[in-house]
């Protein structure tokens, strides 16, 4: 089974994902994959952006989405082979893949999709010290495609809720595979 978190940041994915990894799946976080996209296409971006440096294109694309969209234009193909491939490397295990921007990358190879919630005061309040206010704010802006799909599951309370919350959904979709 291959199990999709996806939600906007500071809404848990990490810990909905670690909630599985602990039940046996294998664990694949498209962030991570992005890192890895940017080092592969390293070259097209110092080319496109003038720097090759992450936190230097970073404020560059932070600063107009027209530049974000040509970042992504370079590095979610790369993003998505390297998914498809680490999904074709564990076939047969059951997987769980943290992706905020699963729709914006196309992700289509999952079984059940988990979208998780939370108000803009706990995303902001989660954020605190991380970030000022008006990147947080400025960072949700650029996160309107993330809609909730799949099963939607809460995540402005205690972390006993979520986990009950994830008990029930397991046990529902997963254990009577």
């Amino acid at each position: 089974m291959i199990i999709c978190i996806t939600g906007k940041i500071a809404t848990g994915k990490s810990t909905v994902s670690k909630f599985f990894v602990e039940r046996g799946f294998e664990y694949i976080n498209v962030d991570e994959l992005g890192h890895i996209a940017f080092e592969m296409n390293k070259k097209i971006i110092k080319e496109t952006f003038g720097t090759d440096d992450r936190k230097e294109v970073g404020k560059i694309v932070f600063a107009s989405e027209a530049k974000l969209r040509q970042l992504e234009q370079i590095v979610h193909p790369a993003m998505l082979e390297l998914l498809n491939k680490k999904v074709e490397e564990l076939k047969g295990k059951d997987i769980v893949i943290e992706a905020a921007i699963k729709r914006r990358l196309g992700i289509k190879n999952c079984d059940l999709t988990i979208t998780v919630v939370a108000g803009k005061e706990t995303i902001k309040q989660r954020l605190k010290g991380r970030y000022d206010e008006k990147i947080v704010e400025e960072i949700l802006k650029r996160q309107e495609d993330i809609i909730e799909e799949g099963i939607v599951v809460e995540n402005n309370g205690k972390i006993e809720e979520l986990l009950e919350r994830l008990v029930e959904i397991y046990e529902e979709y997963v254990s009577k595979e």
